[in-house]
């Protein structure tokens, strides 16, 4: 009886200790990204087939690829491809992160009207701020376990050069000011963040 229960406690802990299956980011995106409603068209749970397209573009993340660029027109998913990747980054790879607007106000809205919303919608990121304090999840920074997110506006140069960043996503670039005067590029400042990380990941859409 005694080995029974000792193997019947040897088995719980295995099973605690195992580590997690390894997911790509569509995979990731397929079991745990809910796109919120008022923010999509199709709002419910991301769907990688709907937009085969972006399968690749997410799963390079998962090789040792350190730079994506994506140039493509308006309103093909690439915002979203930059949700999941967070997403991914909070749960699966914990980071220090930079979501890089052009502007601090488009950098606000979009914390408010996309970034908090997919937090929101998604069970498994909601419950990484079920305890969080309000100083952890302030409309330009979210605070989890292990990482947080930083929402910048490429304008603010302060900010640009405040804190190392593991993961750099940058959206809409091509309407980032070119030149921050008495700092120079606002892109290669960010940048600049990342070097000391042999494991950085940077999205530039």
């Amino acid at each position: 009886k005694n080995i029974m229960i000792n193997q019947r406690i040897l088995n719980s802990a295995f099973s605690v200790l195992k580590p997690k299956p390894k997911l790509t980011i569509s995979q990731w995106s397929d079991q745990n990204r809910y796109i919120a409603r008022g923010t999509s068209p199709e709002p419910g749970r991301w769907k990688t087939s709907r937009s085969p397209y972006t399968r690749e573009i997410m799963d390079v993340f998962n090789t040792t690829t350190n730079l994506v660029v994506v140039c493509a027109s308006s309103q093909v998913g690439k915002t979203e491809i930059a949700l999941n990747i967070m997403g991914f980054y909070m749960q699966e790879d914990p980071s220090s992160m930079m979501y890089l607007m052009p502007t601090e106000g488009t950098a606000q809205d979009f914390s408010k009207t996309r970034i908090q919303p997919t937090i929101d919608a998604s069970p498994v990121l909601k419950e990484l701020f079920s305890n969080a304090k309000d100083s952890d999840n302030t409309i330009e920074l979210k605070t989890f376990s292990g990482g947080y997110v930083a929402i910048y506006g490429a304008s603010t140069p302060t900010k640009l050069a405040s804190k190392p960043i593991r993961v750099i996503l940058a959206d809409e670039i091509d309407r980032f000011p070119q030149i921050l005067k008495g700092e120079g590029d606002p892109l290669k400042l960010a940048l600049q963040r990342s070097t000391n990380f042999f494991n950085r990941k940077i999205l530039l859409i």
